[in-house]
């Protein structure tokens, strides 16, 4: 996953950021197809084992891309005050080290709980900070567009 530059557009971070989120839901899709796989039987654990890794180190450098960008595309867009934009970005940052913590579990079950927490993550930064409210390239937002 790329790096944010230091004058990364709110829009293209909004695109890049959408974009690293469907290459997420794919491998999150992949695990789950081998977890079925594995449950039945019909193939060793080796395969799940390198796609979860896989993952991890995808949501590393997803959250890594993320938490670089975030907090001055934020500032930058004054939507919020300085001390809410901190404690957001932190609480969110909390988020991924738990949830990364959590994929190394062995059991299909404990995956698909924690492949289940990942989606419900990324829906929530669409909802509330991956839109075009928040990331937007204007400063100057009407209600109802955007």
């Amino acid at each position: 996953m790329k790096s944010p530059s230091p004058l990364y557009p709110p829009g293209r971070a909004l695109a890049e950021l959408e974009a690293q989120h469907d290459v997420l839901r794919g491998m999150m899709d992949r695990c789950e197809e081998l977890a079925d796989e594995l449950d039945a039987g019909r193939m060793g654990p080796m395969q799940l084992t390198r796609e979860v890794a896989r993952l991890r180190l995808a949501f590393d450098a997803h959250n890594r891309f993320e938490e670089q960008l975030l907090r001055p595309v934020l500032l930058a867009t004054d939507a919020f005050g300085e001390v809410r934009v901190e404690h957001m970005v932190d609480e969110h940052v909390g988020e991924h080290r738990a949830m990364r913590a959590k994929l190394g579990s062995e059991a299909t079950s404990d995956l698909r709980a924690v492949i289940a927490n990942l989606r419900a993550h990324l829906a929530a930064e669409e909802r509330y900070f991956l839109t075009s409210k928040v990331l937007r390239d204007d400063l100057v937002t009407v209600e109802g567009v955007g």
